[in-house]
């Protein structure tokens, strides 16, 4: 039996430990299994199912090539396994997906999968996680762990499906990588969509960075066996829905949802901003506000000045001469006067000027 080695990484993400109880929901054709009863060392119990009976031939079979004997085989939809299983400590759910991490060594993926297809297998994956959930016991010592898998590297077959759980039921993710030292980590938001923060701690596997196939790996932590009466409102902002044509495929939105590599083909580190404590985002919220009202006040200011008005030349030789002599300041013509000079100016008339002698009207003589 040959399989890709991103099969390998979710039980190494599950750390298995001995004399537990672990669930393999969906085992066929067994490489999972015998990877696992391996890291268990033959002990505890193992729980084995599948949904297909021929595809639990080459399970069983693998299983005893192997010389396991804690295995206990089951063929059973998972969706019906909580009210015959005991609490698990550990569950291993490699989901049924639509294979789209997997086209390079099967290209009739392209073909055989549409958009129903997609909806469906999501559907499914939500259902099956929920009950992998509700299985496994929080209190328990060692573990209360499950790991969500696909060999998919569609948004609503992984984060999509994560985060219906994170807001349906009382778990968190957490990191896996002490024993799974690389991936790309999964997206906190795809176009417009919003995920939650600590979705980085996912990871992805693509075939033209790790040379493997197309893989998605999470790792959630149960914090309670009780199940939430209503589902967890998600308050963060959303952007509006549309239908992503070919016209929206820009240079600026290529860059927002797709991962940047450096040259070596490794994904580029994102550098996160800082945290501020409450403190600090008041201050910087202060300065934001009295910029921009120093920005306003400089735009009013700017708009509200009259206009500078150039004299002649040989005026202002003339006035300041003037000055000089009586030692008096000239005073600056209102503006209103500036307009009439222009006018009478462009009429050809002449209006005396500041300094000059005005011409002296002679009165009549009143006659007896």
């Amino acid at each position: 039996m040959i399989q890709s080695a991103s099969s390998l990484v979710p039980v190494m993400a599950l750390a298995p430990q001995a004399d537990e109880v672990i669930l393999d929901m969906a085992a066929a054709p067994g490489g999972k299994t015998t990877y696992i009863g391996q890291l268990m060392k033959n002990t505890g119990t193992l729980f084995a199912n599948d949904l297909r009976k021929e595809r639990c031939k080459s399970m069983i079979a693998n299983v005893h090539r192997m010389g396991l004997t804690n295995v206990v085989g089951l063929n059973m939809d998972g969706r019906k396994l909580q009210p015959i299983m005991p609490k698990l400590d550990r569950v291993l759910l490699d989901a049924p997906c639509s294979g789209s991490g997997i086209i390079a060594r099967d290209p009739a993926v392209k073909v055989k999968r549409g958009t129903k297809d997609f909806e469906e297998a999501s559907t499914l994956q939500k259902e099956l996680l929920l009950t992998a959930i509700d299985m496994v016991d929080a209190n328990s010592k060692t573990g209360g762990y499950i790991v969500y898998s696909t060999c998919s590297v569609s948004v609503e077959e992984n984060e999509a499906v994560v985060e219906h759980a994170l807001k349906t039921r009382s778990v968190q993710l957490v990191s896996f990588s002490s024993s799974v030292g690389f991936g790309v980590e999964g997206l906190t938001r795809y176009r417009e969509r919003r995920f939650h923060p600590t979705m980085d701690q996912c990871r992805r596997y693509y075939p033209h960075v790790h040379n493997m196939d197309g893989f998605f790996v999470a790792k959630l932590k149960k914090t309670s066996n009780e199940v939430p009466q209503r589902a967890k409102k998600d308050r963060r902002p959303q952007d509006e829905h549309r239908v992503w044509g070919e016209e929206h495929w820009t240079p600026e939105m290529m860059d927002n949802v797709v991962e940047k590599f450096n040259e070596d083909g490794f994904p580029a580190a994102e550098k996160h901003k800082p945290k501020l404590n409450k403190v600090e985002r008041k201050k910087i919220k202060r300065a934001e506000v009295l910029a921009a009202r120093a920005c306003d006040a400089e735009k009013k200011s700017s708009k509200g000045a009259p206009a500078a008005v150039s004299a002649d030349k040989p005026k202002a030789t003339e006035d300041a001469g003037v000055a000089k002599k009586t030692g008096k300041k000239r005073k600056a013509a209102p503006a209103e006067t500036i307009a009439e000079t222009k006018v009478a100016e462009t009429k050809g008339e002449s209006k005396p000027q500041d300094g000059a002698a005005k011409p002296v009207k002679k009165k009549k003589k009143k006659t007896a």
